[in-house]
């Protein structure tokens, strides 16, 4: 059994995090010692294990919550997983072409040159000469 300071310890992350994926329902609550400490066991190192990995793929804590819960109740939610993965990698295709417009956008504001200054602009460069 572990307390909230050596669960965070060994996951990486803060105390408060993890009373935060507790009220939030991401974590299940802790058991209580008769001194109100918190303790927990090796699947809630396994749980903050996997939020901590779904979320440094781009997963938000509303996607997280459901494939918990199935784990929770003793299901593999890799189809749910996938499902959520896929929709980022299209997210991910879609601000690619978006930066790689504005890419193409800014290096021909760049090679603009500055002509005299007009009064009625406040920079030609943006606005056009």
């Amino acid at each position: 059994m572990l307390t909230i300071g050596n669960l965070a310890g060994r996951v990486g992350i803060k105390p408060s995090a993890i009373r935060y994926y507790e009220r939030h329902g991401i974590l299940r609550p802790a058991l209580r010692g008769a001194n109100g400490y918190r303790f927990y066991d090796a699947d809630a190192v396994r749980m903050l294990v996997f939020v901590r990995r779904a979320q440094s793929m781009g997963m938000t804590l509303k996607e997280i919550k459901p494939l918990v819960s199935l784990a929770a109740q003793g299901q593999q939610p890799c189809s749910q997983v996938k499902q959520v993965a896929k929709q980022h990698l299209n997210e991910i295709s879609q601000k690619i072409r978006e930066l790689e417009l504005l890419r193409q956008h800014l290096r021909a504001l760049l090679k603009r040159k500055v002509g005299r200054p007009h009064a009625s602009k406040v920079c030609p460069l943006i606005e056009g000469a």
